[in-house]
C-alpha cells in the first residue's frame, strides 16, 4: 500500500498527507475504535478540505499555496476538536437524536473533555485502597499535569494522598521536590477497580 501511496502524483500524495496529519490532530487519543473504513473517510474529509484551500490560493504560487492549505487543514481540525465536536454532540442530546457518542470508552470521553478541567483524581485499587491526588492545580507546571491516562485504562497521577483499606490515610510529602521535579505514579489497569475524577469548568 506504501507503495502505492509514493508513486502517485504530488497533487494527490500532498492533499493526503495534509489529511492525515489533520486526522492525526482531531482524533488524538480517540482513534483506537476507528476502522479503516472511518480512517480512510475522515482523511479524505480532511483531503478534500485540503485541496479547496490550495484551488482558493493557487493564485499566489504554490508554495504559499500549499503550505496555507498545510496549516489551515490543521486548524479546522483542531476547530473540530476543540469546540465543533462538543457542540455537535450537544446538538444530538438535546433534540433526543443519541446520547452516545463514538469514544472508545466513558473513560475516554471523560478525559477528553477539554471544556473543563480536571480537579482531582482517585484510583480505588483492587486490594481496596486508594491513590488520590486531591489538588491537580498544584502540578500545573508538571509536564504531564494533570493526570495521564490510555485507551486501555492504565493511569499515571501525581500522589499526594494514600487511603489504606482500614481508613488509615498518609499523605505523601515527597511528591514534588525542589531539585528533581513532581513525581509521576503509574498504576496498572489490572490494578484499579474504580476511576473517580472531579471537573469544574474552566475559569470557574
Amino acid at each position: 500500500m506504501f507503495e502505492d501511496i509514493i508513486t502517485l502524483p504530488l497533487e494527490i500524495q500532498f492533499p493526503f498527507a495534509t489529511g492525515y496529519t489533520a486526522y492525526l490532530l482531531a482524533f488524538s487519543g480517540i482513534r483506537s475504535a476507528h476502522k479503516a473504513v472511518d480512517t480512510i473517510f475522515i482523511i479524505l474529509i480532511f483531503s478534500s478540505i485540503a485541496t479547496l484551500f490550495f484551488a482558493a490560493l493557487e493564485g499566489y504560487g504554490p508554495v504559499f499555496a500549499g503550505a496555507s492549505s498545510f496549516v489551515g487543514t490543521c486548524i479546522s481540525s483542531v476547530f473540530w476538536r476543540r469546540v465543533l465536536r462538543f457542540r455537535v454532540r450537544y446538538f444530538m442530546r438535546n433534540l433526543d437524536i443519541s446520547w452516545a457518542n463514538d469514544d472508545p470508552s466513558a473513560l475516554a470521553t471523560l478525559c477528553d473533555d477539554t471544556q473543563h478541567e480536571v480537579t482531582q483524581v482517585a484510583v480505588r485499587l483492587n486490594n481496596g485502597s486508594w491513590l488520590r491526588c486531591d489538588d491537580t492545580s498544584a502540578f500545573n507546571d508538571a509536564p504531564y499535569a494533570p493526570f495521564l491516562v490510555s485507551p486501555s485504562g492504565d493511569l499515571a497521577l501525581y500522589l499526594t494522598h494514600e487511603d489504606t483499606p482500614d481508613g488509615n490515610s498518609r499523605e505523601s510529602l515527597t511528591t514534588v521536590d525542589e531539585l528533581y521535579g513532581a513525581r509521576l505514579t503509574y498504576v496498572p489497569a489490572s490494578n484499579i477497580s474504580e476511576i473517580n475524577l472531579r471537573h469544574r469548568k474552566r475559569g470557574a
